[in-house]
């Protein structure tokens, strides 16, 4: 909320067009916005919308579809810090790759060995990822 304790109301334009049975278009900005208002702490949805003309039940159905839709987000991998040495080095030591991976999704930890069926693990991940939500 705001500072002063109102519900916060937008000063641009809303609805982009509205069809023949009456329903509205509404304007990018603006749906970005109170998405952004309606997501804050302590904020009221049904006086957010009601405040800025748009149906309650239309503004939760942005704030999910936005949840959503920020879930599927793909988050960049971390990236290591590399330091190239000058000349050849000599390998001491034979590197084993490790017997197993961990994945963490949805709270679950999946422990994936060699030799796991890739439909398999598929449908595992697809699984929790359904939980998660």
């Amino acid at each position: 909320m705001e500072a002063s304790g109102h519900i916060p109301e937008w000063a641009g334009q809303r609805v982009v067009r509205t069809n023949a049975r009456g329903r509205n278009s509404y304007c990018e900005p603006f749906k970005a916005w109170v998405i952004e208002q309606a997501l804050r702490p302590g904020m009221s949805t049904a006086g957010l919308a009601m405040r800025n003309q748009v149906n309650a039940n239309l503004l939760r159905r942005w704030v999910q579809i936005h949840r959503r839709d920020a879930d599927k987000v793909a988050v960049a991998p971390k990236l290591l810090a590399v330091t190239v040495a000058a000349g050849p080095v000599k390998a001491t030591a034979v590197i084993q790759p490790a017997p197993y991976i961990e994945i963490e999704l949805g709270g679950a930890v999946v422990r994936v060995g060699r030799g796991v069926d890739a439909e398999v693990l598929r449908t595992v991940i697809d699984a929790l990822r359904g939980t998660a939500r």
